[in-house]
């Protein structure tokens, strides 16, 4: 089938592009002199300016029927703009001002993707998989790389992906939709929604600590005698268990309430064995449930956010989920786990993280239990 073969590779090269930035940015950034709180910041704009631009996104691609304009725009300005980077990471100023462009322009992409997905009937977990996959193979990559050359590669990789991307997506096949009137009304109804917003609460809490498993993983593989190339080897992991979850996701038949609580334990658990300074070849075996943990919250929450969406709305409630709820807690979380990293230090950050990840799996018990089976996740066909 032509839509799953150009989605998986939408996917594909995405993640592999998008996983050195993610990972090793912060290495770039410790390098040429910047502190905890001046790179939590930079985590900060890049979540708040997505924040504020996702609803616009979304709301135009309902609205217009515009999702594979909105998608070309996104990449082709977050690669320009991701090519400046290296020649603005000490100048803390400069470096502020192309985070808010770049956060801008990256925001609608993997919403409106998600989107385009559940709407041809497609399963998210097996299309998603190959993002998983491949962000772990670059971020092992990257991670060699940026050990010999420097941790600027990373920059340049996101530019390149990007540009490979464009030319994807003038292949994807887009089903044309109609424009939907009064948009903004019907997106005040969805968040009114009990479980959506039970969602977004939950989702918000477990952005909040999706960074200390990210942006902080390098600096934290540091701080207990490893490096970069074990960094790449831990994001390898974690990817791998998300893939298993991923394309196991039409054999599953639970609710997304267990799924989303499954997930926020993971996280919890692997966070607090973090903070009892493990060896580095335990923090790669740990990645792996950390994978799993991610991939049951994100498959249980981009499924509901569809579900309870009417069709003229989906790609405002994935641009809602990712807005107000993953990335509006990734804020703060890039905040509060930098000013954690100067206070307490880097391992300790993790104590904190677990406390929050144990409060998402309260929130997430709040859903309708009902809510999701094995019929939720649909095969490709």
């Amino acid at each position: 089938m032509r839509e799953r073969r150009y989605f998986r590779a939408f996917y594909f090269l995405y993640f592999a592009s998008w996983s050195g930035f993610v990972v090793f940015r912060n290495a770039h950034f410790e390098s040429v002199g910047l502190s905890g709180v001046e790179m939590g910041t930079v985590g900060f704009l890049l979540r708040v300016a997505g924040i504020f631009a996702l609803p616009g996104w979304g709301l135009l691609s309902d609205r217009f029927g515009a999702r594979r304009r909105i998608l070309l725009v996104g990449v082709a300005m977050s690669g320009v703009l991701g090519l400046l980077y290296p020649r603005v990471a000490s100048a803390f100023p400069l470096l502020a001002a192309v985070t808010v462009a770049f956060a801008v322009f990256r925001a609608p992409i993997r919403p409106v993707a998600n989107s385009m997905v559940l709407s041809t009937g497609l399963s998210y977990g097996s299309v998603r998989a190959y993002g998983s996959l491949a962000f772990g193979v670059a971020a092992l990559g990257v991670g060699l790389v940026s050990s010999r050359v420097g941790s600027a590669v990373v920059f340049y990789a996101f530019a390149v992906g990007m540009a490979a991307l464009a030319v994807i997506l003038f292949r994807v096949p887009v089903r044309s939709r109609p424009p939907t009137e009064s948009v903004g009304l019907r997106a005040a109804s969805l968040v009114t929604n009990r479980n959506f917003a039970a969602l977004l609460v939950a989702a918000f809490l477990m952005g909040a600590i999706l960074p200390a498993g990210s942006a902080y993983l390098s600096v934290y593989v540091r701080s207990i005698g490893g490096t970069d190339a074990i960094t790449g080897l831990s994001v390898a992991a974690k990817t791998a268990g998300e893939a298993v979850v991923f394309l196991s996701a039409v054999r599953f038949a639970t609710t997304y309430r267990r799924l989303l609580v499954v997930g926020a334990g993971c996280h919890a658990l692997t966070f607090g064995f973090y903070a009892t300074s493990p060896t580095p070849t335990l923090v790669v075996a740990m990645q792996v449930l950390l994978g799993v943990g991610y991939a049951a919250f994100m498959l249980a929450a981009v499924n509901l956010a569809h579900e309870l969406a009417p069709a003229s709305l989906e790609s405002t409630a994935q641009t809602f989920l990712t807005g107000f709820g993953l990335a509006a807690g990734s804020a703060l979380g890039e905040l509060a786990s930098g000013r954690l990293v100067d206070l307490v230090g880097v391992q300790s950050m993790y104590a904190y993280a677990t406390v929050v990840g144990l409060a998402v799996v309260a929130v997430s018990g709040l859903l309708d239990g009902s809510l999701g089976t094995g019929d939720s996740f649909p095969a490709d066909g």
